[in-house]
This record gives C-alpha cells, sequence and structure tokens, in this order.
C-alpha cells in the first residue's frame, strides 16, 4: 500500500469513528443545533458575537488558504412548520451565503490568510438550519416585531488533510424592522465574523459561557 492510500485509508478510519462517536449526541438551541453535521461532540460556548461558538485549541489561520466552498441544502430543523416562501429564501441564501462569506474574509483577513473558491488547505461550508422569510407588510402595518424575518445556519472549517474540524459555528439573524431585510443582518454579522478571526477566535471563545440549551 502506498503512503498516499494509508493516508487516505487514516483519515477515513478518523471520521468514522468521529461521526459514530456523534451518532447520539445531543441536539442545542430547541433542535437546530445538530453536532452530528459538525463530525463530532464539541463544547459550544455561547458569546456576545456568536450565537454557538466552538474553537479548537492553538487554531491560528496565519498564511492558510480558505476554501470557501458551496452550501450543503437547506435543512429545515424548526419544530414550526415552514411554507414555500420560507424554503425559497433559504435556498437563496445557500446560493449567496458562500461569496458574501468570501468577500467579509477576503477583506478582514487580508495579509494574514488567503480566501479562494477554488481551493485550500482549510475547507470552509456550511448550511441553512431554519429559515423565516417574515412579512414586509406586517413589519409596516403592525409592527412590535411582527412580521419579523430570521435566518439560523451551521458554519464549519475544516483541515482539508486531515479531516480535523478547526471552527464551528451555528447563529441566527433576525431582522424585525422595516429598516432592513435579513440579508442586511447577515452581511452585518460577516463584517463582525471576519474581525473576530482576525483578532483570533480563540479570544471570542474562551470569553463565552457553556451552552447548555
Amino acid at each position: 500500500m502506498t503512503s498516499s492510500a494509508i493516508r487516505r485509508t487514516i483519515i477515513a478510519l478518523w471520521a468514522a469513528v468521529a461521526l459514530a462517536g456523534t451518532a447520539g449526541a445531543q441536539k442545542l438551541d430547541e433542535g437546530l443545533l445538530d453536532l452530528a453535521w459538525f463530525g463530532r461532540e464539541v463544547e459550544f460556548r455561547k458569546t456576545d458575537e456568536i450565537d454557538y461558538l466552538w474553537v479548537k485549541p492553538g487554531f491560528d489561520l496565519t498564511g492558510r488558504t480558505l476554501h470557501v466552498d458551496a452550501w450543503d441544502d437547506p435543512v429545515m430543523l424548526a419544530k414550526k412548520k415552514r411554507d414555500p416562501k420560507d424554503a425559497a429564501k433559504a435556498s437563496e441564501l445557500t446560493d449567496t451565503f458562500p461569496g458574501r462569506l468570501r468577500g467579509a474574509l477576503s477583506h478582514s483577513l487580508d495579509g494574514i490568510a488567503t480566501v479562494s473558491r477554488k481551493e485550500g488547505d482549510v475547507v470552509v461550508t456550511g448550511r441553512i438550519v431554519d429559515c423565516n422569510a417574515g412579512s414586509k407588510a406586517a413589519k409596516w402595518i403592525v409592527g412590535m416585531g411582527a412580521g419579523a424575518s430570521n435566518a439560523t445556519w451551521d458554519l464549519k472549517f475544516v483541515d482539508r488533510a486531515t479531516g480535523e474540524l478547526l471552527l464551528a459555528v451555528h447563529h441566527r439573524a433576525i431582522s424585525g424592522t422595516t429598516m432592513s431585510e435579513i440579508d442586511d443582518k447577515i452581511i452585518k454579522w460577516l463584517e463582525k465574523f471576519g474581525d473576530i478571526l482576525k483578532h483570533g477566535a480563540s479570544r471570542t471563545y474562551e470569553k463565552g459561557k457553556a451552552a447548555r440549551e
């Protein structure tokens, strides 16, 4: 067996063990955060900027290339049934999110790491796990939070060579007023997320509190 074949076998075995360990993994955020998608159990913490965050000890992006890959198809995990309008918005965000993420990280990590849509030693991907398109009419007519739109997503950074999870995120953005749309809230959050990575995600993680629900 060649060295490359041995390496692939080791990675496959590591992934199988990790997934087996998450078979009975708990779910947080009322079922929207499924630890199995991240490939292993991790200790998520709640922070001011990110609802649920986990960072591998020693995480450092200096000199690395981030491959911001296409996202998985939406998986609606909310207990409340969503309608076709919600599903359509979830699909739209799935298509647009990688490009927005790539743009935000290219700016914030300039001089630290390279961001690419085609290649890289760190694979960055995500998925929408819930989406409520809301109602513009309700926002205008009723107000007081009526018609609010929201989207919840998972995001992970994985070492391409080893398959090891480096960073895990679960977050929800909410637009409750006529002054913004959910897309605006996502773009604003991405700016904060890029800044967190620029200054070291471990610093934010260390300040967080353990997530119990």
